[in-house]
């Protein structure tokens, strides 16, 4: 049951972010998995079509051999923008040293192997071939479901976010996971039979504070590094994951909320149980954007929705008078 040490001002620096590299990982463990997760069915149906006949060796072998992935294939992200080929650039240039004491600690974990071998004798030219992989993998079985995914890691941040604002640390971790507890000091991880913990040990931040990071493929399992080449970072499923799939999904008609707001507000109420642009509540609810832009205006002089900024984009999110609201109705 691992243990992380914290302090005061480790609670002070506890930053969001997510990457589609984590989610590339994570994705092909969900994706390799002998027993299919209900959730992520139709995506992996898919995924196996545009795979077919595609030999992913390197991925498979750092990868799935549990209970431990490298760290140069999930560093801690410290932004929600940078490009996906620019982290692959980035694992390019991973200094030769770290890539080498990454794969032993695979190797201490999981045994040696033809291809750990070759990242201890050829590091540049193994990681290259491990990039090619990931860059194949992401364009047949993420690419383009990329806008959808990131909605939902952005709602589950947006989420944190407010409830670390008004119910402090304690309020945050209640909910972050079930394998997740906060005591006095401590983070502490349990480890039920389902579930994995990766990287094990026990540790400290020293100050240093914490990356959370939020992923869709996920089910109950914690990814927890801390190798001192990057920020500490604790990985945990997103809210609404299982809702990423169907962006075309529209909302049942709700009669009393339509009596109510109209039925264009009420739709776009109910689409906001996960946070959205006003393109992508456009593309969800099959209207034009200026129609949705009149509905968020009204619904946010109600106080019903709210804007938050991240980047270049703009996303609503239900206040808690709206989250309220809907609640009344159903």
């Amino acid at each position: 049951m691992p243990i992380i040490q914290f302090t005061s001002q480790d609670m002070a620096e506890i930053r969001f972010a997510y990457s589609p590299q984590i989610e590339i990982v994570s994705s092909y463990v969900v994706y390799s998995k002998s027993v299919v997760d209900g959730r992520f069915r139709s995506w992996i149906e898919e995924t196996r079509e545009g795979l077919q006949s595609v030999d992913l060796p390197y991925m498979r072998d750092l990868i799935l051999n549990r209970p431990y992935i490298p760290d140069f294939l999930t560093p801690t992200p410290m932004t929600t923008r940078e490009p996906i080929e620019e982290l692959f650039q980035t694992m390019l240039e991973t200094p030769e040293d770290i890539v080498r004491n990454n794969i032993l600690s695979s190797i201490e974990y999981s045994g040696e192997s033809e291809i750990r071998q070759q990242f201890l004798a050829y590091p540049r030219e193994s990681l290259f071939c491990l990039v090619e992989e990931l860059r194949l993998y992401w364009q047949r079985a993420l690419a383009r479901h990329w806008s959808r995914i990131n909605a939902v890691l952005e709602g589950d941040i947006l989420y944190r976010a407010r409830r670390l604002a008004l119910e402090g640390v304690s309020g945050l971790f209640e909910d972050l996971s079930p394998v997740i507890s906060l005591q006095p000091g401590q983070i502490v991880i349990s480890k039920p039979a389902a579930t994995k913990v990766l990287c094990a040990r026990d540790t400290s931040l020293h100050g240093d504070g914490v990356q959370l990071v939020p992923v869709v493929f996920s089910k109950a399992s914690i990814m927890w590094q801390i190798d001192s080449e990057w920020r500490p970072m604790l990985v945990y499923s997103a809210r609404g994951a299982g809702l990423w799939w169907q962006p075309q999904l529209l909302y049942e008609s709700n009669q009393a909320l339509e009596l109510t707001l109209g039925t264009g507000r009420a739709s776009v109420l109910q689409a906001l149980i996960t946070p959205l642009s006003t393109g992508e509540l456009a593309h969800k609810l099959q209207v034009s954007s200026g129609a949705i832009s009149q509905h968020l205006g009204r619904l946010n002089e109600a106080g019903l929705v709210e804007p938050h900024r991240s980047g270049k984009r703009v996303y609503y999110q239900l206040t808690e008078r709206g989250e309220g609201l809907l609640a009344l109705f159903n």
